[in-house]
């Protein structure tokens, strides 16, 4: 939702997700009271919420909390399938489908789906410019820029986040976490053209526009432009301090994808300072990770990481399987390199 609250953040301790879910789905009326604390928790009037629960904006909003909340777990064809649910009721609020077609577009540029995101993207940018809403323009924007620097495009990527910054600041906008945002995203370009010292300064320049307000999505994908810059400086002790920086945020975000690829990070680090055992531990435990949840995408890469530190502590029949595994598990997709995009998702600094 807008205030970026998860569906657990508005129950607390007063009433249960279930319980959420079945008011959402009409099959359950709240108390007044209820009404009363969940209108202040998404500071809404509580008229807001008393419609028809098939056309119900409560509904919408809790439709929309839930794939929020799935994309920061890393569960992209969850959230999918949610806003494309969302968008096929007729008569949403122009607002409301703006809101559904950027979780939607994040959702497929986490599923490599490009030309359908960028699809999305272009109708969204179209009808936020003629209805005038700027804010929503920019995020957009920053959401188009990912769009192509995940597609290895970085000139056309740089071309879109321009624009984001330029609107944001023609706008006179106050967004502090969506300037991080975009901030960051404009240091990966530094990163990809080989210009780490200058992507370290813009990465803290992001961390500066955030004026301290937390977010934990962004925050992480900063840490994690953080962690890869100092590493191609040679500074292997800050590079690993950021990289654990990233890892404890988005293991506290249950992003399961990016957490394996923190590790990956951390152990490729280790690998080369000659701390083979530590490397292996986090190697396999990555690869634990994705094989649990069914990501194939970085699988193979981690299990390489395993063989190579196996080699290293002098076990060769181990790290010849551990090869045949990983060659087993391409088939299941191609390893991301470089930092990622951030996203609010923006999240602030990589993969947009």
């Amino acid at each position: 939702m807008e205030l970026g609250l998860s569906l657990a953040a508005v129950v607390q301790k007063d009433f249960s997700r279930a319980f959420l879910n079945q008011i959402e789905l009409g099959r359950a009326r709240p108390s007044t009271r209820t009404l009363q604390i969940i209108a202040e928790r998404l500071k809404r009037p509580i008229e807001y919420f008393l419609q028809e629960p098939n056309s119900s904006t409560a509904a919408l909003e809790f439709q929309l909390a839930e794939a929020a909340t799935r994309m920061r777990r890393g569960d992209g064809e969850r959230a999918r399938d949610l806003m494309v649910e969302l968008l096929a009721r007729p008569q949403v609020a122009p607002e409301t489908r703006a809101r559904a077609q950027l979780i939607l577009a994040e959702a497929l540029l986490k599923l490599r789906d490009f030309p359908a995101a960028v699809e999305i993207l272009k109708a969204g940018i179209s009808a936020s410019e003629a209805s005038r809403s700027p804010a929503r323009s920019v995020e957009l924007y920053d959401r188009m820029g990912t769009a192509f620097y995940q597609q290895r495009q970085p000139h056309e990527a740089g071309r879109w986040w321009d624009k984001a910054i330029n609107a944001y600041e023609d706008a006179k906008l106050t967004d502090p976490l969506l300037k991080a945002r975009i901030v960051g995203h404009r240091a990966n370009l530094h990163y990809v053209a080989g210009e780490p010292r200058e992507a370290i300064a813009g990465y803290q320049a992001a961390i500066a526009a955030a004026e301290n307000v937390l977010d934990v999505q962004v925050l992480g994908g900063i840490y994690e432009g953080l962690a890869m810059s100092f590493r191609k400086t040679g500074d292997l002790t800050r590079a690993l301090d950021y990289a654990q920086r990233s890892l404890r945020l988005f293991e506290t975000l249950q992003d399961v994808r990016m957490s394996a690829q923190l590790r990956n990070n951390m152990a490729e680090i280790l690998l080369s300072q000659g701390r083979a055992h530590e490397a292996e531990t986090l190697f396999l435990f990555g690869a634990e990770q994705l094989s649990r949840v069914g990501d194939r995408d970085l699988l193979p890469h981690l299990i390489a990481g395993a063989a190579e530190a196996a080699l290293n502590r002098g076990d060769q029949p181990l790290a010849e399987n551990r090869i045949g595994q990983a060659l087993d598990a391409t088939k299941g997709g191609r390893c991301r390199k470089g930092p990622r995009a951030f996203r609010t998702r923006p999240r602030a600094g990589r993969e947009a």
